[in-house]
């Protein structure tokens, strides 16, 4: 850690990857109540790690020319997360797709999308496209 984390701008890929880990515990934290099977933890790891790693890589790749891949992959991750969360629920579950905290788990995870989305055009444009 040679400064870079300290860099104006940083703070809000820090934020992305903190969303990213929280699809995870919110999986955990439904899953210890009781309103999930425990391998639900395993489709909130999927896209923790993807926005994890994304959001490390596009921080490491930082502002360097001609290399902004995952500057665009950060983008992309909260769109297949929001559009992805709810068909998958629908198709594992049928018509008990928003019973049991399974509503409450999508409105947080679209919401999270939504800020990483968000974060994410804001670090693009930053970097200069």
């Amino acid at each position: 850690m040679n400064g870079e984390f300290r860099e104006k701008g940083n703070s809000s890929y820090i934020t992305y990857i903190v969303i990213g880990a929280l699809y995870v515990l919110i999986k955990i934290v439904f899953v210890s109540a009781g309103y999930l099977h425990p391998g639900a933890i395993l489709h909130g790891l999927i896209p923790a790690t993807f926005t994890v790693g994304g959001g490390l890589m596009a921080l490491k790749e930082g502002k360097k020319s001609g290399g902004k891949i995952w500057h665009k992959l950060i983008l992309v991750f909260p769109v297949l997360i929001f559009t992805i969360t709810p068909i998958y629920m629908y198709l594992k579950e049928k018509e008990n797709w928003l019973i049991n905290g399974r509503k409450e788990v999508l409105i947080i995870y679209e919401i999270m999308a939504i800020i990483q989305f968000i974060i994410a055009m804001k670090q693009l444009k930053n970097t200069g496209k």
